[in-house]
């Protein structure tokens, strides 16, 4: 998720960032806190806690996950660059570098979270890296093949999905008969959470490996695009793509994303297509939309550096978010929940908050994050010696040739 540091970083990028992996939370966060509309958060929110966890979907579902793998495809343009500028053969460093990726993601998956990314961006970007090889309008075509094949399998899951069942009678929660308690269940441990993750890998992977990869590569190859045609370079043709995008983007997926709770006709589509087709539309609409409030403000007050910050640790505050999540609301740890909307929505606020500090104050003293850090060691392991023989040989060309 983070750049070499032998690349000029793009401060936008960095906020960028750091908004989507604070997006993702907002999204994920309800998962952590199974939340419902019943306790004393929810009175807190009363009438309206209903309309809060509503509004959050309608921001977020899906939106900041679009956006975070748009970012992704930029990172794997300016590595391609990189590679090139210093002769190295494009794609093996940085297959080794996803493979790395994977196997960072399936510790992530395994002791933390079933719903962990990172694997399924591994295998995207081992398949589809050696496509930046290609001519722009070659990379072109191939967004769109990948674009296409995921429309595909959009409709044809919607077609095939079965009919839902007949709705329960309106007195079946009244019926104690009915009800199942659940309160003699004994709640599992930690560590049998972790064996239950194991044992049903391919179960809990279906969207990393199978419903995601094409949505995935299409927006990396976007942001690869994107990349080319300079959205970041902060000139006048980047302003114009940034209103585009925001225009675009905003303009068509934010009454889609409406759509699914009106009375209209095709809502049910809407809401088919609303995670894995309309959400990707508005995340290139926040992605144009914060470049323009970037450009405006000078992208950098106090706000902008918090998000900066969790940029430059990505990977790490995306791991540290979901851990921190596990203690205070699963069963084995805190047991703080369930919570309703508004308590759910402050929960966001405050891990977001830690999360920031955290990151500030890390990079007070370290210019990457701790996982960055140890990634970043591993990835260059098995390179080192041929770069310090290569080093060597430059040095020894450029040095002055002495004459008797």
């Amino acid at each position: 998720m983070s750049n070499s540091l032998s690349i000029k970083r793009v401060p936008s990028l960095d906020v960028l960032r750091g908004i989507a992996i604070v997006g993702t939370l907002l999204s994920n966060i309800w998962i952590f806190t199974s939340a419902v509309g019943d306790d004393w958060t929810g009175r807190i929110g009363g009438a309206w806690d209903e309309d809060v966890s509503l509004v959050s979907s309608l921001l977020s579902n899906g939106k900041f996950l679009g956006l975070l793998s748009i970012l992704f495809g930029v990172g794997m343009a300016i590595q391609f660059e990189s590679a090139l500028r210093h002769g190295h053969r494009w794609p093996w460093r940085y297959e080794w570098r996803s493979l790395l990726l994977m196997a960072d993601g399936f510790i992530h998956f395994a002791l933390v979270v079933e719903f962990d990314i990172l694997m399924g961006y591994a295998l995207v970007a081992i398949i589809i890296a050696p496509l930046l090889r290609l001519r722009t309008k070659w990379l072109v075509v191939a967004t769109a093949l990948a674009g296409a094949l995921h429309l595909y399998m959009q409709f044809r899951t919607m077609m095939w999905t079965a009919p839902a069942e007949e709705p329960l009678p309106e007195d079946y929660r009244d019926d104690p008969a009915s009800a199942q308690d659940t309160s003699s269940y004994p709640t599992p441990t930690y560590f049998e959470e972790v064996a239950g993750r194991i044992e049903y890998f391919w179960d809990g992977r279906q969207e990393a490996f199978i419903i995601a990869p094409p949505l995935s590569a299409f927006l990396f190859l976007c942001g690869a695009l994107l990349w080319r045609a300079g959205l970041f370079r902060g000139d006048e043709k980047a302003r114009r793509l940034s209103r585009r995008l925001a225009i675009g983007g905003l303009g068509l997926g934010v009454p889609l994303s409406v759509w699914e709770y009106l009375p209209l006709p095709g809502s049910d589509i809407s809401g088919g297509l609303s995670r894995y087709t309309i959400a990707p539309i508005v995340a290139f609409g926040y992605l144009g939309l914060i470049l323009i409030l970037l450009r405006s403000r000078g992208g950098s007050g106090f706000l902008a550096r918090r998000f900066a910050d969790v940029g430059k640790t990505a990977l790490s505050c995306y791991m540290l978010q979901n851990v921190v999540a596990l203690v205070i609301f699963s069963s084995w740890g805190l047991g703080l929940g369930p919570l309703g909307s508004v308590g759910t929505i402050l929960a966001w606020a405050g891990i977001s908050a830690l999360l920031m500090l955290a990151a500030y104050l890390w990079l007070r003293r370290f210019r990457q994050g701790p996982f960055e850090l140890v990634w970043r060691a591993a990835v260059d392991a098995p390179f080192r010696h041929v770069d310090r023989a290569r080093e060597r040989q430059r040095r020894e060309k450029d040095a002055p040739v002495s004459v008797s």
